[in-house]
């Protein structure tokens, strides 16, 4: 088979623009702050399949769930900047637990932001038996009598969310009553169950239940409406202009890890979300296939942690 000069060049230059990550048959290791199953690992998962084709050589992913992502954030922290180790996290443990956390175990600035690996909303469910049918219900029967709501654990994006969505459309603290589980799955088990009435919960595990009538949907967090369930207003159109609360996973590096590894690592990203199989795969999962580079996240972070800090010091919100 002959190969074009042009083609010839193009793979030069490919090589020359990914060094360190998973050279001389040293395997690349992503680092995935949530246990198998998740939109988290699952995403971790289509880049490490993905690796081997785009020049960065065979890679693995290590789950280290736990702490809202300190335990895989300080792993990362930790290891050697030789482009051979990636943390895949949410955003909140670089743009909340700083706030909340008084030993997050690790230092934010020994990690830096690579790349956007999508971004997502999450949905205010509540079980039937709550008599709730939509947001302007929900406020109306917090003011009431306090309501317990469930979240994957505190400083979780469900618990940021209620506890913003309480504050900005002025319900007083103790109408929204946390109820912290030990990730989603259990949030939305105790959510069928009738044990709490409500949560702000990632909807690819809720999905399903909404459909079938076992939880009710009131409100999007995001700024729009999602395929996964169509005929759910966001909380904007439902008379709170402004109001976008939205999560990203991002791809973290050890500080000084050279700029190449970073650049190879972002693109690595855009090609897996530009691809259509991945795309459809993000879609079950409720992912928007938003992809940015190293500038596009650390932007990211620095906003987030903005409107959090200011989230925080309003609700007092703290983990010892």
């Amino acid at each position: 088979m002959q190969i074009s000069r042009r083609t010839a060049l193009a793979a030069s230059l490919a090589s020359i623009a990914a060094p360190a990550l998973g050279q001389g048959g040293d395997m690349l290791r992503i680092i995935a702050a949530f246990p198998p199953g998740a939109a988290l690992d699952g995403i971790a998962r289509l880049l490490a399949e993905a690796a081997p084709r785009h020049g960065l050589g065979n890679a693995l992913v290590d789950n280290r769930p736990g702490a809202n992502g300190n335990i895989a954030a300080a792993l990362t922290a930790r290891a050697e900047p030789d482009g051979r180790t990636l943390l895949l996290a949410i955003d909140s443990s670089f743009t909340v637990n700083p706030h909340i956390y008084s030993n997050l175990g690790f230092d934010p600035a020994a990690l830096r932001p690579v790349a956007i690996a999508g971004t997502y909303p999450v949905v205010l469910l509540v079980h039937p038996s709550s008599g709730i049918t939509t947001l302007a219900e929900f406020l109306a029967a917090a003011r009431r009598q306090p309501l317990l709501y469930a979240s994957a654990g505190y400083g979780s994006p469900g618990h940021l969310a209620m506890e913003h969505l309480g504050h900005s459309l002025g319900l007083r603290p103790g109408q929204l009553e946390h109820v912290p589980f030990r990730g989603n799955a259990q949030a939305v088990t105790e959510l069928l169950a009738g044990r709490v009435q409500a949560g702000f919960i990632a909807i690819s595990g809720g999905a399903g239940f909404v459909r079938d009538g076992q939880l009710r949907a009131l409100a999007i967090s995001g700024p729009q409406r999602i395929a996964m369930l169509p005929d759910v207003a966001t909380v904007a159109e439902q008379g709170h202009a402004g109001f976008d609360i939205r999560f990203a996973y991002l791809l973290m590096a050890p500080r000084d890890v050279p700029e190449a590894t970073r650049a190879a690592a972002a693109r690595l990203v855009a090609a897996v979300f530009a691809d259509p199989a991945a795309r459809a795969r993000l879609a079950n999962w409720a992912v928007t296939p938003e992809a940015g580079d190293g500038a596009a996240a650390e932007a990211w972070v620095a906003r987030a942690s903005a409107q959090w800090r200011a989230v925080v010091q309003a609700t007092g919100m703290k983990v010892d």
